[in-house]
């Protein structure tokens, strides 16, 4: 069974390496691979210290663990954007447990988070066009593509990144617990 709690900044490392790991699985040919081998763990570790050293007032990170092992995370700025809402940056989950649920529940938990907090409904995420399951994933659970950009601000060459939209929280859980 997960347990899920917020993270704390003794998490940090644990997280860094969840997601290093994940951009090593997922991001082959997105970044290179001088990159994914031998400066993203880094690179994570440097943002992930940064965040819980100096959090930001609308950071919210809760991770998913079950006997002692982190096996998923997410990372949302609430109200971040006056047009979509509230930003999930970060959505990761263990490569052995993938296909279980445990995406789907922890994107449960922040749209539950954002309904508690009022202040607006929607949510949004970026995703690289290369990762396929990821895309599919959010596509299962009602997500709406409405932009693809080219971008250049992680790794160490451009990439294109898809904006994911839930106009509403609301809408998001029925959905979810309807299985449509």
């Amino acid at each position: 069974m997960f347990i899920f709690r917020e993270a704390e900044p003794k998490d940090a490392d644990r997280i860094a390496n969840l997601h290093a790991q994940n951009w090593q699985q997922n991001y082959r040919g997105s970044f290179s691979d001088e990159f994914l081998d031998n400066e993203v763990l880094d690179n994570r570790l440097s943002v992930w210290q940064e965040r819980f050293h100096n959090p930001k007032e609308n950071q919210h990170i809760v991770i998913a663990e079950e006997d002692g092992e982190l096996l998923g995370f997410i990372c949302a700025y609430f109200g971040h954007d006056t047009q979509f809402g509230t930003l999930l940056d970060n959505l990761h989950v263990s490569l052995n447990i993938q296909g279980k649920g445990l995406g789907t529940q922890l994107m449960v938990s922040l749209a539950k988070e954002i309904l508690k907090r009022n202040k607006e409904k929607g949510f949004y995420l970026w995703v690289l066009d290369s990762n396929a399951a990821a895309i599919s994933f959010y596509d299962k659970l009602g997500g709406v593509a409405v932009e693809i950009v080219e971008s250049s601000e992680i790794g160490d060459k451009p990439f294109f990144k898809i904006r994911y939209v839930w106009n509403d929280a609301d809408v998001f859980l029925t959905r979810v617990v309807a299985g449509k």
